[in-house]
């Protein structure tokens, strides 16, 4: 529960701030700055993602032994 306030939190309240903030910074220095606070609260989240990972692996496995082609499934997970 604590996982999931922490992810809305970083997604829905300060990832725009630190858009804003981002913008208004590159626009003074010059260059481009980007803040991204979504990506440290990953680290929490590493064992859901192994878990996550290994059975989507398992499932692909078991749909290629079926006949199905797993094409649609990796175009929608951005895979080429």
């Amino acid at each position: 529960m604590i996982r999931e306030a922490q992810r809305h939190l970083a997604q829905w309240t300060l990832e725009p701030i630190a858009k804003l903030i981002s913008e208004e910074a590159s626009a003074k220095l010059g260059g481009a700055v980007q803040i991204d606070v979504v990506r440290p609260l990953q680290a929490y989240d590493a064992g859901g993602k192994a878990r996550a990972f290994s059975a989507m692996i398992k499932a692909l496995a078991e749909a290629k032994a079926a006949g199905n082609d797993p094409g649609p499934v990796l175009h929608m997970l951005d895979h080429e």
